[in-house]
């Protein structure tokens, strides 16, 4: 059966653009005609293009997936963002942490290392202020907290609670005697929007 090209709006032409040699314009035989797509097109005509996959079981070498612009990467599943890498790396979704801290909480305080953290108060003994670089969504957050003064844990006990959408607080505590204490290691992970 012979090629048919058709234009709704005047000629067409088919270009090789000096290519030496023959050139091959193949179109596959699909039952109601397909459209190819213009230079200029979007892409939103395309169908049928089916799930990503880089095939094979392994990669074998280090893969990128993303782009070099300013914009975030988004995961979805059934129509859901489950999982959005935004522009400055962090990972946002209910199963993240949207921060954590392990600090140093006798002397002068210093945090160890972070995510998502821009400082920390201290407050008063065993009282600190962490405060978030980027605010949660909400103050609707989890904060899960534990401190040791390093071989003796024993007699060590911690809590935390959200304070705002920009910082939440740390308490720590001698479990004999209720008094509040600096410990050596203070920890905590934030979970929520």
């Amino acid at each position: 059966m012979p090629l048919k090209i058709k234009s709704v709006s005047g000629s067409v032409t088919l270009d090789a653009q000096n290519v030496a040699g023959d050139q091959t314009l193949t179109v596959p035989s699909i039952a109601g005609g397909k459209t190819l797509l213009t230079t200029d097109g979007d892409g939103s005509s395309l169908t049928g293009v089916g799930d990503l996959s880089f095939g094979g079981d392994t990669f074998g070498a280090d893969k990128t997936i993303g782009s070099n612009d300013n914009y975030a990467l988004s995961f979805e599943t059934n129509n859901t963002e489950r999982l959005k890498i935004t522009n400055d790396g962090r990972g946002l979704s209910q199963f993240t942490a949207k921060s954590w801290i392990n600090m140093n909480g006798q002397g002068t305080i210093s945090i160890r290392d972070s995510h998502n953290v821009s400082s920390i108060s201290d407050e008063n003994s065993g009282y600190y202020t962490v405060s978030f670089a980027n605010n949660l969504g909400n103050g609707n957050y989890s904060v899960v907290a534990t401190a040791n003064n390093g071989a003796n844990t024993a007699n060590t006990d911690c809590g935390a609670s959200p304070g705002s959408t920009a910082s939440y607080v740390i308490d720590t505590w001698e479990s004999t005697n209720a008094s509040r204490s600096d410990f050596a290691i203070v920890c905590a992970a934030v979970f929520g929007d």
